[in-house]
C-alpha cells in the first residue's frame, strides 16, 4: 500500500478525526456522576502533532471560575482537545481522584488525613499544585442593618457561628454592630466537604463537631451569594472573586465584614492586595501571621502523580503556568502564582508549588 495520502483522502481523515473528538470543545458540568467515566477519563492521541482528547476537571467552586476561563483559552491554541468543567466542591475533587474518576481535579484545601489514607489504599499518589491565592470573606445582608459597615473580630465572627453550630443562639446584630437593630443574625454555611467551608472555619476558630440545628447548608459560592441576598439580617462566607463580582452591582445588599485578627491590629477589608500581601508573607514565613487579611488560603489543582511530558495534564498545566495562563487567574479576581512569587521563570515541574502527600 502506498505510504502517500491523496488529497481526498486526507480530507475524509479530517473529517472523521473532526466529527471525532470535536474542535476546542468546553463544557461546564454541574456535578460528578457515575456514568462520565468515559469523559472522565483521559484520552491522549496526536493528529497531525497536535494533541487531542479530553480532560474532566471536578472540585471546587472556587477554582471553578479559573477553570471556565482558562478551559476555552487552552483548546483555542489546542483545537483537538476538549475540557469538562464541574463544581462538586473540593471533597468532590479529592474524591474523584481517588476513585480514579479523573486525572486532575481542583480544591481550595489541603488533603484531609482521611483522603491521604485512602489514596494510599488505592494506590494513587496525592499530588496538589498551588495555583494561585484566595481571600474568605465574610458576607452579610446589608439591608436594614442602618449602619455603613460591620466590623468584628476574628473571635466575634467564630462567636456568630458557634452559636449556630451548637445550637446555642440566637444571637443578635445590636450585640455585635452598635446601631443595628436587634434582630437576630441567620448564618447560612456550606456543605461538608467544602473547602471553603474548612478553611472559614479554622481561620475563625469555628466548632468544626458542631451539629449546626436548623442551619442552612449551601453547595457552593453561587448559592452562598444568592442565600445571603434572599435573607435579611444574614451571614455566610465567599471566595474572594465572588465576592468581588457581586458588590460590583450597586444594587446588591452583599456587603464584607472588615476583620480584625484581634484586638491589637486594625479591621481589614479584603480585596487583592491584601491576598498578595498574605501571599508573600506565607512564602516568606509559613503559618506566621504578620498583619493584614488572614483569612486567606492557596488555590490548588491535584494531580495523581507527576503527569507524563506531552500529556495532556502536562500540557494543561504547562498553559496553567505560562504567562497567559497566571494573567487569566488575575482576571478572575484571585492573585496568581506569579504574583504571589510563587514562579522562577522555569517549566512549572519545577516550581516549588507541587506538593506530595503520600
Amino acid at each position: 500500500m502506498s505510504s502517500l495520502l491523496t488529497s481526498k483522502g486526507i480530507a475524509i481523515l479530517l473529517i472523521a478525526l473532526l466529527a471525532g473528538v470535536g474542535v476546542g470543545t468546553f463544557i461546564i458540568a454541574p456535578v460528578v456522576t457515575s456514568n462520565q467515566q468515559q469523559q472522565q477519563n483521559l484520552i491522549l492521541a496526536y493528529t497531525f502533532g497536535q494533541a487531542s482528547g479530553s480532560l474532566y476537571i471536578p472540585g471546587s467552586t472556587t477554582v471553578l471560575p479559573i477553570t471556565t476561563e482558562m478551559a476555552p483559552a487552552f483548546t483555542a491554541r489546542n483545537p483537538f482537545i476538549t475540557i469538562q468543567a464541574a463544581g462538586g466542591g473540593s471533597g468532590a475533587g479529592y474524591s474523584a481522584i481517588i476513585n480514579q474518576q479523573t486525572d486532575i481535579a481542583a480544591a481550595s484545601r489541603e488533603p484531609k488525613s482521611t483522603e491521604i489514607a485512602s489514596a494510599t489504599a488505592a494506590g494513587v499518589k496525592l499530588i496538589t499544585w498551588i495555583i494561585g491565592a484566595d481571600a474568605i470573606v465574610v458576607i452579610y445582608n446589608s439591608q436594614g442593618l442602618g449602619v455603613s459597615a460591620v466590623n468584628l473580630t476574628r473571635a466575634q465572627v467564630g462567636e456568630i457561628f458557634n452559636a449556630s453550630a451548637k445550637g446555642t443562639g440566637p444571637v443578635y446584630w445590636d450585640a455585635y454592630v452598635p446601631g443595628a437593630p436587634h434582630v437576630p443574625i441567620t448564618v447560612f454555611i456550606r456543605e461538608d466537604g467544602s473547602g471553603t467551608r474548612g478553611d472559614f472555619e479554622s481561620d475563625f476558630q469555628v466548632d468544626k463537631t458542631g451539629t449546626w440545628p436548623g442551619v442552612t447548608k449551601v453547595t457552593s459560592n453561587g448559592l452562598m451569594i444568592s442565600s445571603v441576598k434572599g435573607q435579611q439580617y444574614s451571614m455566610g462566607y465567599v471566595a474572594l472573586s465572588y465576592y468581588t463580582a457581586e458588590v460590583a452591582d450597586p444594587t446588591s445588599p452583599i456587603r464584607g465584614v472588615n476583620v480584625a485578627y484581634n484586638s491589637s491590629y486594625d479591621y481589614e477589608t479584603p480585596d487583592i492586595n491584601g491576598v498578595i500581601s498574605w501571599a508573600r508573607a506565607q512564602i516568606t514565613n509559613p503559618g506566621v501571621y504578620t498583619g493584614g487579611y488572614f483569612a486567606c488560603r492557596w488555590l490548588y489543582y491535584i494531580t495523581d502523580g507527576f503527569p507524563e511530558p506531552g500529556s495532556l495534564i502536562d500540557r494543561y498545566l504547562g498553559f496553567v503556568y505560562s504567562s497567559a495562563g497566571q494573567a487569566i487567574i488575575d482576571e478572575v479576581g484571585y492573585v496568581s502564582a506569579e504574583k504571589a512569587g510563587l514562579t522562577t521563570g522555569k517549566p512549572y515541574w519545577y516550581y516549588s508549588t507541587p506538593i506530595v502527600w503520600n
